[in-house]
């Protein structure tokens, strides 16, 4: 027996809220599609339709309208941050590695006026330490 149609109601701040998220560019893509289900659900569209209007499962649609009736809007659209692993190379040590990659080897005692990525790499490891970045020193692989 097919779920009979049902509707969502949201407020008029939250879908001025949804329909930015669905102009936003810069957004991602997962963020755009339940921000479509959202409206669409208001619209009183199955589950069904807005599934196949997607490309997603009805399930998808499901736990999606599910986190907005339990927990509200952002936690409908957003993921929450994740816990894992921290991160090995702090934020400096990226800036740290960028700053020499827009310095030219030939001012900083080289002889090239261009890095090679071997380059780059060879002088990172040689100079992480006494930069304050020793884990930079035991990165094997040259893809920074």
């Amino acid at each position: 027996m097919p779920a009979l149609p049902y509707s969502i109601t949201i407020s008029d701040e939250e879908r001025a809220y949804l329909k930015s998220l669905i102009k936003t560019r810069t957004i991602q893509a997962q963020v755009v599609d339940r921000a479509r289900m959202l409206l669409w659900k208001s619209e009183a569209k199955t589950d069904k339709a807005i599934a196949d209007g997607l490309g997603v499962s009805v399930n998808t649609v499901r736990r999606c309208i599910d986190r907005y009736l339990n927990n509200g809007i952002n936690l409908a659209i957003f993921d929450d941050e994740r816990s894992g692993r921290p991160a090995e190379i702090t934020d400096d040590a990226k800036s740290w590695i960028v700053s020499i990659a827009c310095q030219k080897p030939c001012d900083l005692g080289y002889a090239a006026e261009l890095w090679t990525l071997a380059a780059l790499h060879k002088h990172i490891q040689a100079h992480a330490e006494e930069a304050g970045y020793p884990r930079l020193k035991t990165v094997t692989k040259p893809w920074l």
